[in-house]
């Protein structure tokens, strides 16, 4: 199935009439979320990505991890949060890219947990009738598009967290976040390639993810002890704003397909509830 790219990718004129919904998919490094937010795309008519990757510093402008001395790419001083937020806000209001946006991350390839033998066609397209069926039949749908956001900070930055319209929270256990990670050969970065030195992981990816996701391992701690997906959705009682609104879906050692089904079949039914508020799209 042909991914749905917004049709004014980088330029054109405003188009008044659409409507542009964002759809965040965040959680730890090899947690799945690259790899469902691509079949999102797929799935979705009249959609885009934007990797917060793509909104990395340049490696010489990293902050050093003070332990290991190596470039720390896990942590909020790493990304360019103002450039992410202008850019998102820009799509949202003109309904296409700016010039200059370019995806360097869209060129990587996706982690190990990318099942190797992807989601047929026919599947993503009854995912997708399924998804659409839910939204209002107040709502046109011919002018709606979605941003999809994939990235392991989205909701750290409040401002930042504010523009997201429907969130999702993809994590797994401990010991597979690890073995996907550490079987990566490595990422295309704006200097030229990345590779992570012996023990990255648990000196600075699993440190990192811990330390600014504090709210969500706290609840998913009970969710990473089984084996298959399980959800922890948004109506679930919470008090930290980080985690207000959030659909938490851990994979457990389950296949990238019930990852992918147990988001599609929630984004439906935020979208059926979405486009029910009164002035949500307007």
């Amino acid at each position: 199935m042909q991914s749905h790219a917004l049709s004014l990718q980088t330029n054109g004129s405003p188009t008044n009439d659409s409507k542009v919904i964002t759809i965040g998919v965040s959680g730890p490094s090899s947690g799945g979320k690259t790899t469902t937010s691509r079949y999102l795309r797929s799935i979705l008519p009249n959609s885009t990505l934007i990797h917060q990757d793509d909104f990395y510093l340049p490696e010489d402008q990293l902050p050093l991890d003070p332990k290991t001395g190596l470039a720390n790419w896990d942590c909020p001083e790493a990304i360019d949060f103002t450039t992410m937020i202008n850019t998102l806000t820009f799509v949202k209001e003109k309904g296409y890219f700016p010039a200059e946006f370019d995806s360097l991350e869209d060129k990587n390839p996706v982690g190990s947990n990318t099942s190797s033998t992807p989601i047929p066609d026919q599947v993503l397209k009854e995912m997708r009738d399924q998804i659409m069926s839910q939204i209002s039949s107040d709502v046109d749908r011919t002018n709606l598009k979605f941003v999809i956001l994939d990235g392991f900070l989205l909701y750290v930055n409040e401002q930042l967290r504010n523009t997201i319209d429907i969130k999702f929270f993809l994590t797994a256990p401990y010991q597979i976040l690890k073995e996907r990670r550490e079987s990566r050969a490595g990422y295309a970065t704006l200097e030229g390639y990345w590779i992570d030195p012996p023990g990255y992981f648990d000196d600075i990816v699993w440190p990192n993810y811990k330390a600014c996701n504090e709210p969500f391992v706290k609840l998913t701690e009970a969710m990473e002890a089984g084996e298959e997906t399980g959800v922890y959705n948004k109506e679930s009682p919470r008090s930290e704003p980080m985690t207000q609104g959030v659909d938490i879906i851990s994979s457990g050692s389950g296949s990238i397909y019930a990852m992918v089904k147990t988001v599609s079949n929630l984004l439906g039914e935020r979208l059926s509830d979405l486009t029910r508020l009164p002035a949500s799209l307007s």
